[in-house]
């Protein structure tokens, strides 16, 4: 069985291992992303506090998250180019288990946020991504999100990132 729900501080040992399985992997991959401490485990907390983290389920087991967040982030006031201004929702944090990755699960964590977003009554969603982060380029440009820029993050390594929108017509 596989489904994505809200995280539970339950959650939070295997949430920051999937974590730490994604900075591992952004590192082997050439990627500054995720080399300065965060996504940490007081983060997680905070997203789970505002009811902004989800998990991926497999066969019972944690092995995905990701953060969905309903109030606008200020590293995206930068693009004018937004085709969606209001009623959207940023995902950040997003991470497969090493041990599940290549099986297609990120596929069906994106259409069940996706889906979540929907039935929340947002019509868009705003992610943001490194250059060098390429699996995660594909996986968006897989689901149709649109390529809006370069956004800025706090970094002291490489805070320029792609930002993408998707606009979801029901």
């Amino acid at each position: 069985m596989i489904y994505t729900r809200l995280a539970k501080k339950e959650d939070v040992p295997q949430i920051v291992t999937i974590i730490e399985e994604a900075k591992d992997v952004l590192k082997k991959s050439g990627s500054p992303q995720w080399q300065e401490g965060s996504p940490n485990e007081s983060m997680i907390y905070d997203d789970i506090e505002h009811h902004y983290g989800y998990v991926l389920v497999y066969d019972n087991q944690v092995v995905g998250y990701l953060a969905m967040i309903n109030q606008e982030d200020e590293d995206y006031k930068i693009l004018t180019n937004w085709q969606q201004t209001s009623d959207y929702i940023v995902i950040h944090r997003v991470a497969i288990s090493s041990n599940y990755q290549g099986r297609g699960l990120a596929n069906y964590f994106f259409s069940n946020i996706l889906s979540i977003a929907l039935s929340k009554g947002y019509s868009a969603v705003r992610i943001d991504t490194h250059r060098v982060n390429v699996t995660m380029q594909t996986l968006l440009e897989k689901f149709d999100f649109v390529y809006r820029g370069i956004v800025y993050v706090a970094s002291d390594i490489d805070g320029e990132r792609f930002a993408y929108e998707l606009v979801i017509e029901d």
